[in-house]
């Protein structure tokens, strides 16, 4: 427990306590966690967000611990994950909500078959972990690109993230009457065109052509653990995260956790990344 200190049970809530000694108890579980806004406060320039101090240690104090395996499932792309999240070596990583995948330091080793009967493996990938797409599709990414590259011109304050499969549209630094112009013509327009599946999330809108989403990730990560009734923890701040939590079941022995404010499909609920780093130092100890 080197550079963890103990935590004040009493601030965590006793339900997520006691789902937290339940978790613990088995012998092979799973942690995956979202970045922005639950290992790092969500901040103004996406390039400039960290993990606390605290949800850092934790993380590398369960890297160790037998029988846990770690995943970091972002909507980040891979190289922007790697770049602000800085895992340790070992830990799964999911980017582009689950268009992309990898082990931090093997991008190789990655368990991404699907072992559900009759289930095949998913879609080609390539040597990086993300899915290879033909040239219809490739096509349609391109015009994609190139219409919300025209909104974001015509809207001052907004950015685009391009993605291996996906273009995203930031609204955060724009004024609220811009971004929600910026919003509504990219849901107007490029979000409709067949092919096109759209993901919104706080202050941005991802169109991707391909259909990821971090619940099938979530899926393909515990059934290619060979996790198939409970023992997965996954905690999220946004709304692209309920399809994480939709595909878990906590009267089965998962534990999902909504970071911050909202209407959630999650059975537990702490308030910011600082309260979350404190549930998983708490994890830490009980792994012990």
């Amino acid at each position: 427990m080197t550079g963890i200190g103990s935590t004040d049970v009493a601030t965590i809530p006793g339900s997520l306590d006691g789902a937290l000694r339940d978790l613990a108890a088995r012998d092979a579980i799973l942690v995956a966690l979202d970045f922005d806004g639950v290992l790092a406060p969500i901040v103004d320039v996406p390039e400039l967000a960290r993990a606390l101090p605290e949800a850092a240690r934790a993380v590398e104090a369960l890297r160790g611990r037998d029988g846990v395996h770690l995943a970091l499932v972002s909507g980040r792309s891979l190289t922007d994950l790697l770049q602000v999240a800085s895992p340790p070596d070992g830990v799964l990583l999911v980017g582009s909500h689950g268009a992309e995948r990898a082990v931090a330091g093997d991008v190789a080793a990655f368990p991404e078959q699907d072992v559900r009967e009759g289930a095949g493996p998913g879609p080609a990938a390539d040597r990086n972990g993300a899915e290879r797409l033909d040239r219809e599709r490739a096509a349609l990414l391109e015009r994609v690109t190139l219409a919300l590259g025209e909104i974001s011109l015509d809207c001052p304050g907004t950015h685009l993230e391009l993605k291996p499969a996906a273009v995203v549209l930031h609204t955060r630094r724009a004024p609220r009457s811009v971004a929600a112009a910026a919003t509504e013509r990219t849901l107007a327009g490029p979000a409709t065109w067949p092919g096109v599946h759209v993901l919104r999330g706080k202050e941005v809108v991802e169109l991707s052509v391909v259909g990821s989403t971090k619940g099938a990730a979530l899926e393909r990560l515990r059934y290619g653990l060979g996790l198939t009734a409970g023992g997965v923890l996954f905690a999220g701040d946004d709304v692209t995260d309920e399809h994480a939590f939709a595909v878990l079941d906590d009267a089965a022995g998962d534990v999902t956790v909504k970071v911050g404010s909202g209407r959630t499909a999650a059975r537990h609920r702490v308030d910011d990344p600082a309260a979350f780093a404190a549930v998983l130092t708490r994890l830490v100890e009980l792994t012990g």
